[in-house]
């Protein structure tokens, strides 16, 4: 199978078989942290000389101050060229705490090992990894309970004891992993200081133009950074635990600060230039929601708390749905982003209306087409595939079950259309719907999703672009390559990242 790209003139970086005995060293040299170095290892050196102590020291000096990070954690004042942004009222209960953890930066597989890849566009991507990092736990095809999950909410996939069994079970390799690993390393990598991440991320000093594809929402940090965040806790890692505390932390620090406390809850929307407010307050809810599960830090739940209240205020009292802003009648889209932030509170414990959800349905009922089988972008709208999608995770979010006819009739016809080469916003959505509904019809869905991502994923060749991927979205101009690439890792997280509904009779809960 080929894919076509578009955005850019550059050809396609393809893959095609990486060796299960190449993957395991690739993906550990991201994933793992080398903690033991060269000069312990050797035999001490007795016999210094005065001159040599000189001479290191100097060394050291010299890379303390051509390191922009190092600098950066020295020097605790930060020149930022932004205005600061509105704090919460509150300052009190969202003041910045360390991680829990301190751990060395990561590195990138080493160029050697990148240049081993033999890359073409055919056949599948290597789904042998029982000696890789990813291991086979039991046979895939069990009927019975496969393997053990602990209690505890819907994001315990992604915690490390139980991630390498979800990604085997459910249809990842060591391939799709290694594309998560360096997806996170580029969105390290486009990082402000301030915290932030942003869609036009070629504006950082480390990137300096190298990334094309800037997204146009150029004053929107809140929403890129919401979007890097969820990549982040999608794959496990919080600002306690995990290889990007540091990100994690400054990240979450930044939509705090960011954030404004109204009466009606914690506005996440940020500066609003179009009609992008709703959809960030939604994705930046979802990341402080499922940051509150995964760590029970009390300033990110009071945040998350008050985010979700916000989201219930803004709710159109007649026809149950959100727009871009406030009160406005509903489409499926924005729908879809806050039904998302009402589950993730829902996971998180967070207390909220019961109507929320109800009223929710009342407006996909308005929406939808063929008995509930497709869905539409306003009630008065025609069915597409994306709003499809949307509609359908968000009735499995709901009431619908997998007895539900108008369920499995919009699954068959995902099924038929299968996954865009340029839709990701489509793929997003449609991937958690047919990895929720499981079968035949997510192992179809999967093999091709997952290879399409792997392969048209930049590599450690194209420099600066290396974990990023081109923009092929019809509306992937407002975000970027930055949210081209969120979307992408947590796509290929959909292992891990929430719990499939319909298959938990499968799965033996340890109580």
């Amino acid at each position: 199978m080929s894919t076509q790209r578009t955005g850019t003139s550059s050809s396609l970086n393809t893959m095609s078989v990486i060796p299960p005995k190449m993957a395991a060293p690739i993906v550990d040299s991201l994933l793992r942290k080398d903690r033991a170095t060269d000069w312990k290892r050797a035999p001490m050196v007795t016999g210094i000389s005065l001159a040599l102590h000189l001479l290191v020291l100097g060394m050291f000096t010299f890379v303390v101050f051509k390191n922009p990070k190092l600098v950066e954690e020295i020097f605790t004042t930060v020149t930022d060229s932004e205005p600061p942004a509105e704090p919460i009222v509150d300052q009190s209960l969202f003041a910045p705490q360390e991680p829990q953890e301190t751990q060395p930066e990561q590195q990138l597989a080493s160029q050697e090992i990148a240049s081993s890849f033999n890359f073409d566009t055919k056949g599948p991507i290597d789904l042998n990894v029982s000696d890789g990092p990813v291991q086979l736990a039991t046979d895939p095809n069990s009927s019975g309970p496969s393997f053990n999950l602990p209690t505890g909410s819907e994001t315990s996939g992604r915690m490390s004891a139980n991630k390498t069994q979800m990604v085997a079970k459910f249809g990842g390799n060591s391939a799709s992993e290694a594309s998560v690993a360096y997806g996170m390393k580029w969105l390290e990598n486009h990082q402000f200081p301030n915290g932030s991440w942003s869609f036009a991320h070629s504006k950082h000093s480390e990137c300096k133009g190298k990334c094309s594809q800037d997204g146009s929402f150029v004053d929107c940090p809140n929403g890129a950074t919401g979007l890097a965040l969820l990549a982040f806790l999608g794959g496990g890692h919080t600002h306690q635990k995990g290889d990007y505390q540091k990100n994690v932390k400054r990240g979450i620090d930044f939509l705090l600060k960011a954030a404004k406390d109204t009466p009606e809850g914690l506005d996440l929307r940020g500066t609003v230039t179009a009609n992008e407010g709703m959809y960030v307050h939604g994705l930046c809810t979802i990341a402080l929601c499922e940051c509150s599960a995964m760590t029970k830090d009390r300033r990110v739940r009071t945040a998350a708390e008050r985010a979700i209240q916000f989201i219930v205020k803004a709710q159109n009292p007649k026809d149950g749905g959100w727009r871009y802003s406030p009160g406005q009648e509903g489409d499926t889209s924005v729908v879809g982003w806050q039904v998302m932030a009402l589950k993730a509170g829902n996971d998180a414990k967070i207390s909220f209306p019961g109507q929320a959800f109800k009223k929710a349905e009342g407006f996909l009922q308005l929406a939808q087409a063929e008995g509930g089988a497709k869905y539409k972008y306003t009630p008065d709208g025609a069915p597409t595939e994306t709003m499809t999608a949307v509609g359908l995770l968000c009735r499995m979010y709901g009431s619908w079950d997998r007895k539900t006819k108008a369920l499995g009739a919009g699954v068959e016809y995902l099924d038929k259309v299968k996954p865009s080469p340029n839709n990701m916003y489509y793929n997003y959505y449609a991937t958690q719907v047919m990895h929720h509904w499981g079968g035949d019809e997510w192992t179809r869905w999967n093999a091709i999703m997952r290879d399409q991502l792997v392969r048209t994923q930049h590599q450690l060749k194209d420099g600066h672009l290396a974990g990023s991927w081109d923009i092929a979205d019809p509306h992937g101009g407002a975000g970027g390559r930055h949210y081209m690439t969120c979307l992408a890792v947590m796509t290929l997280e959909v292992y891990y990242r929430h719990l499939p509904m319909y298959d938990r009779e499968r799965i033996q809960v340890e109580r």
